[in-house]
């Protein structure tokens, strides 16, 4: 498959700054199957970081610090996001979030280099709750963030038919129509009314495409409604 297959309208940008962007992450339009992802990734991401000793940890569509709970004391947080809180800085001084759409962040290679120099490589980024399959031309994007120096937390919904028709409850609690439905080996695509494009990944074809810029996986766990994945750059914590 080639990534022009994967191309979005771009018009995920400009729904997320919507009203029906500013639904998909209020929890009163969240469905059971959504909230077991949620619990799921919480889970996940609280072992992976009692296990591996991560400085910082970015979360890339932060959605007013969601995940800022999975950190120790130690571990510095930062949350990249189009549509922020107004509070850029939280309430206990423990992380701080900026506005910046994520390919513009990735692609300012002087900030990323200062940022792997300041914690001395030990960052872990996430791109929490399916948030490659809802970015523009996802595949391109994936190559921007494999070109970093960091290492990569996931977090996918399926591509089973009971992870489908989640999703398609979901959207339609949040506003947004689902159009047609399109199943392939690699992916589940979900194209809407608005011009929205929704991807859900094999996490096989996943690990192909990320292990191919020098990533190994480490951990994954698969669900019937979702996938967290957990790679490193081969070269990170040598020295532990």
């Amino acid at each position: 498959m080639t990534s022009s297959a994967l191309q979005s309208k771009q018009f995920n940008r400009s729904i997320y700054l919507a009203a029906e962007g500013m639904r998909l992450m209020r929890p009163k339009y969240f469905t059971p199957e959504v909230r077991q992802f949620h619990d799921g990734e919480r889970s996940f991401l609280l072992d992976l970081l009692r296990s591996t000793p991560y400085h910082l940890i970015i979360e890339v569509g932060c959605s007013y610090y969601r995940l800022i709970g999975v950190k120790n004391d130690v571990t510095d947080y930062l949350g990249i996001d189009i549509n922020p809180p107004r509070a850029r800085r939280s309430e206990h001084g423990d992380g701080a979030v900026i506005r910046c759409d994520a390919n513009k962040f990735f692609r300012r290679k002087r900030l990323i280099n200062e940022i792997m120099r300041r914690y001395d490589g030990r960052i872990l980024c996430i791109l929490p709750f399916n948030f490659l399959g809802t970015m523009d031309a996802p595949l391109e994007f994936l190559a921007l963030i494999c070109q970093s120096p960091f290492d990569l937390a996931l977090s996918l919904f399926s591509t089973s038919e009971r992870a489908t028709v989640a999703r398609l409850k979901y959207y339609d609690l949040c506003g947004i129509e689902v159009q047609s439905v399109a199943r392939t080996d690699d992916y589940v695509r979900f194209d809407c009314s608005n011009g929205f494009q929704a991807f859900a990944f094999d996490p096989i074809f996943l690990r192909n495409r990320i292990s191919a810029y020098g990533f190994r996986l480490n951990n994954a766990e698969h669900h019937d409604v979702c996938n967290f994945l957990h790679f490193s750059k081969e070269a990170s914590f040598k020295d532990i």
